[in-house]
């Protein structure tokens, strides 16, 4: 069961550097998920996002609005075929759980 489900669409530039910009989404996101700008300053907890058969674990860093962990999203998009402007569906499933489709 679906908790909240939104859309996000993809541009160029998050096709040329592997990330999904979340600024639209945050609200969807627990608090303590939100860390800084590197490594060094991860957040508390993390979320797990589901893709196909995939599953990551990472934080989002709060100062760009994107998933720290990024090269799944690159193999997301290459598994997907995603192009610039085509729709992901975010999924949250469970506080913590998120799930991450091509619309």
């Amino acid at each position: 069961m679906t908790l909240v489900s939104r859309y996000l669409t993809v541009t160029q530039g998050n096709l040329d550097n592997n990330h999904l910009y979340l600024t639209e989404v945050l609200d969807i996101f627990p608090e303590d998920v939100f860390g800084g700008p590197d490594v060094t300053h991860e957040a508390s907890r993390i979320v797990r996002v589901q893709w196909g058969d995939e599953v990551v674990d990472t934080d989002i860093d709060r100062t760009k609005n994107i998933f720290r962990k990024r090269g799944w999203v690159g193999e997301f998009f290459g598994a997907n075929r995603v192009q610039a402007g085509d729709r992901i569906l975010l999924e949250q499933v469970e506080p913590y759980l998120y799930r991450v489709s091509k619309a």
